[in-house]
C-alpha cells in the first residue's frame, strides 16, 4: 500500500571541493511512501559524511532537494505543488537552487523543460550521479552508504528497505516503468544495516520493497526472505521484526511457520489484496485467485494474535455494483483487523488505463465511503471486544497536553495503523505491559498493568 504522506526536514551542509572549502547548506522534502523516506535518509547520511552540519530553519538553506512521488494522480498533484512552492522559495534569495528526484522526475523527465526554475532533475538512478552533479563531484556511492543513514523516524523505529523495483504486470500500477524490475539488496548488507541500526538503539525494524515476500528471488536465491529472517533474528537487541507490502503470491508457508515461532517477528501480514472478484482479478493481472487468498486467510487465521492488514482498489474498470457487492460481503466475512482503501487512478502507460467499462468518479467515491464506513464498524467493534486485555506497548511520544504517551502494539505499524493511549509518561522506545480499558474506531486506551524496572523483549 502506497499512502500520500509528506515529512519536511532540514539540514546544513559544510562541503570540500578541490580543497576548498564551500559552504552549502541543504533542505530536504520527502513526499510518498517509507521507501523514499529511506531514500533520503541514505542521502542525508551520505551528504553528512562529507561534512553536514544540522540546522533546524530551511530558510538557512542553499540549495533544496525534493524527493518526489509519482505513483498515482494525487502523488503528483502534491509532488507539483511541493515544486513549485520550492521555486518560490528559490526565488526569495539570490543563490539557491531546487533539485528534483524521484519517481515522478523519473517517469517525466520533460519536467524541467516543463519548469525551467528547477536546477537539477534526476530520476531514482543511484544517488551517485545527484550527488556528483550537485554537492560533492569527487562522491562514490559504495554499499557503506546504507550505515551511515541519517533517521528522520523514532530512534527505536526504522524502515529498511531490502530491494527496489517491482517484475509484477499488475494492470493498474506504474512502478515497473518507474523502478524497474525487482532488485534485492545482497543480504550482507541488510543484516549489516540492521545491526548498525540496533547498535544505535532502534528496537523495531519494519522490512519494506514494492513484494517484500518475493526478496532474493531476482538472485535465485531460494527461500531468500526465510533466510534473511534467520539472520536478523540474531540481531542483539532487536525486539520486533515487522514486514509489510506481503504480496499473496509469495507468502510462503516457512515465512508464516516463522511468524508462529519466532516471539521478534511480528505476527502482522500486510497483504494488499486489490480486489476479490475473480473477474476484476483476472483484469487487474493479479495472479492469485480467490481461492487462494481465501485458503492464505485460513492459515494465517490458526495463528493466535495474528493481525492482518490489507489493501483494496476500488472503481476499477469492469467493478459493478454485483462485483463491489462482492467485496463488501467478502470483508464482512473476513473482518480484517487493519484495512485501507483507494479509489481508482488511471495512469498513463499502464494497461487499465485504456480499459473500457470505466466507473463514473462520483460512484466510486461513494463506493469507497461504503467501504470504509463498513471497516470503521468492524474496526470499533474489533477493538471493544479487547477491553480487559493486556498487551504489550512500543512507547512512540508522550503528549504533554492530555498527559498521556502514545505507543502501538506489535499488530500496529507507524503512521498506517492505530494508537494506543496510555496514562500517564513512559519512555519513548520502552515496551510495556497495558491492561486496554477502551476501543473505539482506530484507537486503543489503556492503563500500564504493571510498573516495570526494566524494558521488557530486552
Amino acid at each position: 500500500m502506497i499512502e500520500s504522506r509528506i515529512e519536511q526536514r532540514t539540514q546544513s551542509i559544510k562541503m570540500k571541493s578541490n580543497g576548498t572549502d564551500l559552504s552549502l547548506r541543504a533542505s530536504i522534502i520527502t513526499l510518498g511512501c517509507p521507501k523514499n523516506e529511506v531514500d533520503s535518509e541514505v542521502l542525508s547520511g551520505e551528504l553528512t559524511a562529507h561534512g553536514v552540519e544540522i540546522v533546524d530553519d530551511e530558510e538557512y538553506a542553499d540549495i533544496l532537494y525534493v524527493n518526489t512521488c509519482g505513483f498515482i494522480e494525487a502523488a503528483k498533484r502534491e509532488s507539483i505543488g511541493a515544486i513549485l512552492q520550492a521555486v518560490k522559495w528559490k526565488q526569495r534569495r539570490t543563490g539557491r537552487r531546487v533539485v528534483v528526484w524521484g519517481c515522478l522526475s523519473q517517469r517525466y523527465r520533460e519536467l524541467k523543460e516543463l519548469i525551467p526554475e528547477i536546477d537539477g532533475c534526476f530520476g531514482v538512478e543511484p544517488f551517485e550521479i545527484m550527488i556528483r552533479n550537485t554537492a560533492f563531484s569527487g562522491y562514490r556511492w559504495t554499499e557503506a552508504a546504507w550505515n551511515r543513514r541519517y533517521p528522520c523516524s523514532p530512534g527505536h523505529t526504522a524502515y529498511v528497505k531490502i530491494a527496489d523495483g517491482c517484475s509484477h504486470s499488475c494492470a493498474f500500477c506504474a512502478i515497473p516503468m518507474i523502478k524497474g524490475p525487482y532488485r534485492s539488496r545482497p543480504m550482507e548488507s541488510v543484516v549489516t544495516e540492521v545491526r548498525h541500526l540496533a547498535a544505535r538503539g532502534v528496537k523495531e525494524i519494519i522490512l519494506i520493497a514494492q513484494d517484500t515476500g518475493a526478496y532474493g528471488m531476482d538472485r535465485k536465491e531460494k527461500q531468500g526472505l526465510y533466510r534473511l529472517l534467520r539472520g536478523l533474528v540474531r540481531v542483539p537487541g532487536l525486539c520486533w521484526i515487522r514486514m509489510m507490502y506481503l504480496h499473496p503470491a509469495h507468502l510462503s508457508e516457512n515465512i508464516i511457520s516463522m511468524m508462529e515461532g519466532e516471539p521478534k517477528i511480528c505476527r502482522y501480514v500486510d497483504m494488499p489484496l486489490q480486489h476479490i472478484d475473480e473477474t476484476l482479478l483476472r483484469a487487474m493481472r493479479r495472479p492469485v485467485s480467490r481461492d487462494k487468498i481465501v485458503q492464505l486467510i485460513e492459515r494465517l487465521r490458526t495463528i493466535p494474535q495474528m493481525v492482518l492488514r490489507t489493501a483494496f482498489i476500488v472503481g476499477f474498470p469492469g467493478e459493478t455494483e454485483f462485483r463491489f457487492r462482492t467485496l463488501m460481503d467478502f470483508i464482512r466475512e473476513n473482518r480484517f483487523d487493519r484495512l485501507g482503501a483507494f479509489v481508482f487512478s488511471a495512469e498513463e502507460g499502464t494497461e487499465a488505463f485504456a480499459m473500457s467499462g470505466k466507473v463514473r468518479p462520483v460512484t466510486a467515491a461513494a463506493r469507497y465511503r461504503q467501504l470504509m464506513a463498513l471497516q470503521q464498524k468492524i474496526s470499533r467493534e474489533l477493538n471493544e471486544a479487547r477491553i480487559g486485555e493486556t498487551v504489550d506497548v512500543l512507547i512512540d511520544e508522550y503528549d504533554a497536553f492530555s498527559r498521556r504517551s502514545a505507543g502501538r502494539t506489535s499488530g500496529d505499524a507507524p503512521e498506517i495503523d492505530q494508537t494506543v493511549w496510555v496514562n500517564g509518561f513512559h519512555e519513548p522506545g520502552r515496551i510495556i505491559p497495558v491492561t486496554l480499558t477502551a476501543g473505539f474506531e482506530y484507537d486503543l486506551e489503556g492503563s500500564p498493568a504493571v510498573k516495570l524496572k526494566m524494558d521488557i523483549g530486552r
